[in-house]
Protein backbone atom coordinates (compact mmCIF):
# COMPACT_ATOMS: atom_id res chain seq x y z
CA UNK A 1 0.00 0.00 0.00
CA UNK A 2 1.19 3.54 -0.66
CA UNK A 3 0.93 6.49 1.67
CA UNK A 4 -2.31 7.56 0.03
CA UNK A 5 -3.89 4.20 0.68
CA UNK A 6 -3.91 3.25 -3.01
CA UNK A 7 -2.30 0.18 -4.43
CA UNK A 8 0.73 0.49 -6.70
CA UNK A 9 0.47 0.81 -10.47
CA UNK A 10 -1.23 -2.10 -12.15
CA UNK A 11 0.59 -4.05 -14.81
CA UNK A 12 -1.44 -5.58 -17.61
CA UNK A 13 -0.21 -9.04 -18.62
CA UNK A 14 1.21 -9.02 -22.14
CA UNK A 15 -1.19 -10.52 -24.64
CA UNK A 16 0.12 -13.69 -26.16
CA UNK A 17 0.43 -13.34 -29.90
CA UNK A 18 -1.55 -15.83 -31.88
CA UNK A 19 0.56 -18.25 -33.83
CA UNK A 20 -1.66 -17.33 -36.77
CA UNK A 21 0.14 -13.98 -36.88
CA UNK A 22 3.44 -15.77 -37.32
CA UNK A 23 2.80 -18.33 -40.03
CA UNK A 24 5.60 -20.44 -41.42
CA UNK A 25 6.68 -20.37 -45.04
CA UNK A 26 5.04 -23.77 -45.48
CA UNK A 27 1.70 -22.50 -44.20
CA UNK A 28 1.85 -19.48 -46.48
CA UNK A 29 2.76 -21.63 -49.47
CA UNK A 30 -0.10 -24.00 -48.66
CA UNK A 31 -2.53 -21.08 -48.64
CA UNK A 32 -1.13 -19.66 -51.86
CA UNK A 33 -1.30 -23.08 -53.53
CA UNK A 34 -4.96 -23.43 -52.57
CA UNK A 35 -5.80 -20.02 -54.01
CA UNK A 36 -3.87 -20.65 -57.22
CA UNK A 37 -5.63 -23.99 -57.65
CA UNK A 38 -9.02 -22.35 -57.23
CA UNK A 39 -8.71 -19.17 -59.27
CA UNK A 40 -5.52 -19.51 -61.31
CA UNK A 41 -2.36 -17.45 -61.38
CA UNK A 42 -3.84 -14.45 -63.17
CA UNK A 43 -6.64 -13.90 -60.64
CA UNK A 44 -4.72 -14.71 -57.46
CA UNK A 45 -4.04 -11.62 -55.35
CA UNK A 46 -1.98 -11.05 -52.24
CA UNK A 47 -5.16 -10.02 -50.40
CA UNK A 48 -6.86 -13.31 -51.27
CA UNK A 49 -3.83 -15.35 -50.29
CA UNK A 50 -3.39 -13.42 -47.03
CA UNK A 51 -7.04 -14.00 -46.17
CA UNK A 52 -6.69 -17.73 -46.85
CA UNK A 53 -3.57 -17.85 -44.66
CA UNK A 54 -5.29 -15.82 -41.91
CA UNK A 55 -2.50 -13.27 -42.04
CA UNK A 56 -1.72 -9.93 -43.69
CA UNK A 57 -0.25 -8.77 -46.97
CA UNK A 58 2.62 -7.28 -44.96
CA UNK A 59 3.52 -10.77 -43.72
CA UNK A 60 3.43 -12.19 -47.24
CA UNK A 61 5.73 -9.47 -48.53
CA UNK A 62 8.04 -9.93 -45.56
CA UNK A 63 8.40 -13.63 -46.32
CA UNK A 64 8.56 -13.58 -50.12
CA UNK A 65 9.18 -10.01 -51.27
CA UNK A 66 6.60 -9.87 -54.05
CA UNK A 67 3.54 -11.59 -55.49
CA UNK A 68 5.58 -13.04 -58.36
CA UNK A 69 8.18 -14.42 -55.97
CA UNK A 70 5.45 -16.07 -53.89
CA UNK A 71 3.86 -17.65 -56.96
CA UNK A 72 7.26 -18.82 -58.19
CA UNK A 73 7.92 -20.37 -54.77
CA UNK A 74 4.64 -22.30 -54.95
CA UNK A 75 5.41 -23.58 -58.44
CA UNK A 76 8.97 -24.56 -57.53
CA UNK A 77 7.74 -26.46 -54.47
CA UNK A 78 5.02 -28.34 -56.34
CA UNK A 79 7.30 -29.08 -59.27
CA UNK A 80 10.01 -30.46 -56.98
CA UNK A 81 7.48 -32.57 -55.06
CA UNK A 82 5.97 -34.20 -58.15
CA UNK A 83 9.27 -34.82 -59.94
CA UNK A 84 10.82 -36.29 -56.78
CA UNK A 85 7.81 -38.58 -56.40
CA UNK A 86 8.03 -39.78 -60.00
CA UNK A 87 11.81 -40.26 -59.92
CA UNK A 88 11.38 -42.51 -56.88
CA UNK A 89 8.66 -44.41 -58.72
CA UNK A 90 10.91 -44.88 -61.75
CA UNK A 91 13.72 -46.16 -59.52
CA UNK A 92 11.41 -48.52 -57.65
CA UNK A 93 10.02 -49.96 -60.88
CA UNK A 94 13.38 -50.77 -62.47
CA UNK A 95 13.14 -54.47 -61.65
CA UNK A 96 9.56 -54.84 -62.91
CA UNK A 97 8.64 -56.34 -66.25
CA UNK A 98 8.16 -53.91 -69.12
CA UNK A 99 4.36 -53.68 -69.19
CA UNK A 100 4.09 -53.89 -65.42
CA UNK A 101 6.55 -51.02 -65.08
CA UNK A 102 4.57 -48.84 -67.47
CA UNK A 103 1.33 -49.53 -65.62
CA UNK A 104 2.99 -48.80 -62.27
CA UNK A 105 4.34 -45.46 -63.49
CA UNK A 106 1.00 -44.26 -64.85
CA UNK A 107 -0.92 -45.42 -61.78
CA UNK A 108 1.59 -43.66 -59.53
CA UNK A 109 1.13 -40.38 -61.41
CA UNK A 110 -2.60 -40.59 -60.83
CA UNK A 111 -2.04 -41.56 -57.20
CA UNK A 112 -0.10 -38.33 -56.77
CA UNK A 113 -2.89 -36.35 -58.42
CA UNK A 114 -5.39 -37.98 -56.07
CA UNK A 115 -3.33 -37.11 -52.97
CA UNK A 116 -2.24 -33.62 -54.03
CA UNK A 117 -4.99 -32.25 -56.27
CA UNK A 118 -4.21 -28.59 -55.58
CA UNK A 119 -0.52 -28.83 -56.43
CA UNK A 120 -1.32 -30.98 -59.45
CA UNK A 121 -3.79 -28.37 -60.69
CA UNK A 122 -1.28 -25.55 -60.24
CA UNK A 123 1.25 -27.40 -62.40
CA UNK A 124 -1.12 -28.48 -65.17
CA UNK A 125 -3.78 -25.78 -65.46
CA UNK A 126 -3.23 -23.84 -68.71
CA UNK A 127 -0.18 -26.01 -69.26
CA UNK A 128 -0.09 -25.26 -72.98
CA UNK A 129 0.73 -21.61 -72.34
CA UNK A 130 4.26 -20.43 -73.04
CA UNK A 131 6.74 -20.92 -70.18
CA UNK A 132 4.10 -22.73 -68.11
CA UNK A 133 5.29 -25.03 -65.31
CA UNK A 134 3.62 -27.95 -67.04
CA UNK A 135 6.23 -27.68 -69.75
CA UNK A 136 8.95 -27.78 -67.11
CA UNK A 137 7.35 -30.88 -65.63
CA UNK A 138 7.45 -32.64 -68.99
CA UNK A 139 11.03 -31.53 -69.57
CA UNK A 140 12.04 -33.02 -66.22
CA UNK A 141 10.27 -36.37 -66.61
CA UNK A 142 10.65 -37.17 -70.31
CA UNK A 143 14.44 -37.82 -70.24
CA UNK A 144 14.03 -40.41 -67.49
CA UNK A 145 11.24 -42.14 -69.39
CA UNK A 146 13.26 -42.05 -72.63
CA UNK A 147 16.27 -43.53 -70.86
CA UNK A 148 14.22 -46.46 -69.61
CA UNK A 149 12.63 -47.01 -73.03
CA UNK A 150 15.99 -46.87 -74.78
CA UNK A 151 17.46 -49.47 -72.43
CA UNK A 152 14.45 -51.74 -72.76
CA UNK A 153 14.40 -51.73 -76.55
CA UNK A 154 18.16 -52.27 -76.68
CA UNK A 155 17.82 -55.28 -74.39
CA UNK A 156 15.25 -56.72 -76.80
CA UNK A 157 17.66 -56.26 -79.70
CA UNK A 158 15.62 -53.46 -81.32
CA UNK A 159 17.38 -50.20 -80.41
CA UNK A 160 15.40 -47.04 -81.08
CA UNK A 161 17.98 -44.37 -80.21
CA UNK A 162 16.45 -40.89 -80.62
CA UNK A 163 13.03 -42.43 -81.21
CA UNK A 164 12.89 -43.06 -77.47
CA UNK A 165 12.47 -39.32 -76.92
CA UNK A 166 9.42 -39.27 -79.18
CA UNK A 167 7.90 -42.29 -77.48
CA UNK A 168 8.54 -40.81 -74.03
CA UNK A 169 6.80 -37.58 -75.03
CA UNK A 170 3.85 -39.56 -76.38
CA UNK A 171 3.40 -41.69 -73.26
CA UNK A 172 3.77 -38.83 -70.79
CA UNK A 173 1.43 -36.61 -72.83
CA UNK A 174 -1.25 -39.29 -72.77
CA UNK A 175 -1.06 -39.61 -69.00
CA UNK A 176 -0.97 -35.87 -68.33
CA UNK A 177 -3.74 -35.11 -70.82
CA UNK A 178 -6.09 -37.68 -69.33
CA UNK A 179 -5.23 -36.56 -65.80
CA UNK A 180 -5.70 -32.90 -66.79
CA UNK A 181 -9.16 -33.52 -68.19
CA UNK A 182 -10.22 -35.75 -65.31
CA UNK A 183 -8.85 -33.75 -62.39
CA UNK A 184 -9.10 -30.19 -63.70
CA UNK A 185 -11.56 -29.91 -66.56
CA UNK A 186 -14.27 -32.42 -65.78
CA UNK A 187 -13.72 -33.33 -62.11
CA UNK A 188 -14.22 -36.93 -63.24
CA UNK A 189 -13.67 -40.27 -61.55
CA UNK A 190 -9.89 -40.35 -61.25
CA UNK A 191 -9.77 -44.14 -61.00
CA UNK A 192 -11.65 -44.48 -64.29
CA UNK A 193 -9.37 -41.87 -65.85
CA UNK A 194 -6.33 -43.79 -64.66
CA UNK A 195 -7.64 -46.96 -66.31
CA UNK A 196 -8.04 -45.08 -69.59
CA UNK A 197 -4.50 -43.70 -69.41
CA UNK A 198 -3.02 -47.12 -68.59
CA UNK A 199 -4.93 -48.77 -71.44
CA UNK A 200 -3.83 -46.08 -73.91
CA UNK A 201 -0.16 -46.21 -72.90
CA UNK A 202 0.00 -50.00 -73.05
CA UNK A 203 -1.67 -49.92 -76.48
CA UNK A 204 0.98 -47.51 -77.74
CA UNK A 205 3.79 -49.70 -76.41
CA UNK A 206 2.27 -52.77 -78.07
CA UNK A 207 1.54 -51.27 -81.47
CA UNK A 208 4.26 -48.73 -82.23
CA UNK A 209 7.03 -50.49 -84.17
CA UNK A 210 10.73 -49.86 -83.52
CA UNK A 211 11.20 -49.11 -87.23
CA UNK A 212 8.71 -46.25 -86.96
CA UNK A 213 10.54 -44.79 -83.98
CA UNK A 214 13.92 -45.13 -85.70
CA UNK A 215 12.53 -43.34 -88.74
CA UNK A 216 11.36 -40.45 -86.59
CA UNK A 217 14.71 -40.32 -84.86
CA UNK A 218 16.57 -40.29 -88.18
CA UNK A 219 14.41 -37.44 -89.43
CA UNK A 220 15.05 -35.44 -86.28
CA UNK A 221 18.81 -35.97 -86.62
CA UNK A 222 18.73 -34.87 -90.26
CA UNK A 223 16.81 -31.71 -89.44
CA UNK A 224 19.19 -30.97 -86.57
CA UNK A 225 22.17 -31.35 -88.89
CA UNK A 226 20.66 -28.97 -91.43
CA UNK A 227 19.86 -26.27 -88.88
Amino acid sequence: MTGTGQSGPRTTPARRRSTRNRPTDTELLDAACAVLAEVGVARATMDTIAQRADTSRVTLYAHFGSRDALIDAVIERELAALTTWMFEIYDHGETMRYGQRARYSVESLFAYARRHPQGFRVLLDNRYADAHPGRRLSAALEPRIAERLRANYAARGTPIHDGADTLATMLLSISLDVAYRAVIVADADIDAACDVAVTACLAVLRTVEPEQLRAIGATAQKQSGNS
